[in-house]
């Protein structure tokens, strides 16, 4: 991929060929290799036009809404986490990074996070707690936060679903700033509207399937607002009742028959939620067994 072609085209206005060739040998060739991995580019005899999947975010608008916490923009870029990782020593709490695509984006377990171009909402933001605080749970709490705005359902531990297909995935990273505080980044995608052709290799829904008018730039602001509410809640309260509720509310297995694939084997039995650990719970054999979200996968039996 070139990326210096694909950063030239990202604002997604007519660029004429002579100026592409300053970023690129071999114009045509390079295109045709953004276009193989989903890119919509189109072509006239004098000028090539990437064509988003939706409008572009308006940094403007968005910075504007999340005042005081500052936004970077980025429309082409490897890892919105990885953004914040290499620039956290200057950023405060609640900072956060956008962006149209990713070239590098990851999900649990090191998995490929795939992006076509402004299809989705891509974001990672820094957020940091007391060291002596325990976090098991946050990656509940921000799918939470996501599952209440959207009118949508989560899956334990981070996935957010739409109809039983995955909508959206979250990635907790912690990191090492010597602050005295537990430093933390926090990747959020979202599938808004796809393109038709797509390598996404297991069930999939988007937004525009909820709310065909999903606008990208209005529900950054409403969302991220949303989920540092949850979050300054956790902080103070950890995973109560009250959250526990909320959560099983949204549990798309709630009281179903899964599959705890474990590394000694596959339990099954019926889920019951989430202990104020944010570990699941499944009745196995008339025994209630719990795990945390490193040890094992869920799927409904």
């Amino acid at each position: 991929m070139n990326l210096a072609l694909l950063t030239c085209l990202s604002d997604c206005t007519p660029k004429m060929r002579s100026e592409l060739a300053a970023f690129s040998q071999n114009v045509a060739f390079d295109v045709q290799q953004l276009r193989e991995l989903g890119l919509n580019i189109e072509e006239n005899t004098s000028h090539y036009q990437l064509i988003p999947q939706s409008p572009l975010l308006n940094l403007q608008q968005i910075s504007t809404a999340l005042l005081p916490y500052r936004v970077h923009y980025e429309p082409v870029i490897s890892s919105t986490n990885e953004w914040i990782l290499q620039n956290i020593a200057r950023l405060h709490k609640g900072d956060l990074c956008l962006a149209e695509y990713q070239t590098a984006g990851r999900g649990r377990r090191g998995r490929q996070w795939l992006s076509p171009f402004a299809g989705q909402l891509i974001f990672s933001f820094y957020w940091t707690f007391d060291s002596k605080r325990s976090i098991e749970g946050l990656s509940l709490v921000v799918g939470l936060a996501i599952a209440e705005t959207l009118g949508v359902q989560v899956k334990w531990p981070n996935d957010v679903l739409f109809d039983g297909r995955k909508l959206g995935g979250i990635l907790v990273e912690i990191a090492n700033v010597g602050n005295g505080c537990l430093n933390l980044v926090v990747g959020v995608g979202i599938n808004v509207s796809l393109p038709a052709k797509t390598d996404i290799n297991q069930p999939y829904a988007q937004l525009c399937e909820i709310d065909p008018n999903a606008e990208r730039r209005i529900l950054v602001p409403k969302l991220i607002k949303h989920l540092y509410t949850r979050l300054t809640r956790f902080e103070k309260e950890g995973i109560n009742e009250e959250f526990q509720q909320a959560w099983q509310a949204r549990n798309a297995f709630s009281y179903s028959e899964v599959n705890v694939f474990t590394e000694q084997g596959i339990l099954s039995g019926i889920e019951q939620g989430i202990d104020k650990r944010g570990y699941l719970q499944l009745l196995c054999a008339n025994e209630l067994r719990t795990f945390n979200g490193g040890e094992v996968s869920l799927r409904r039996k």
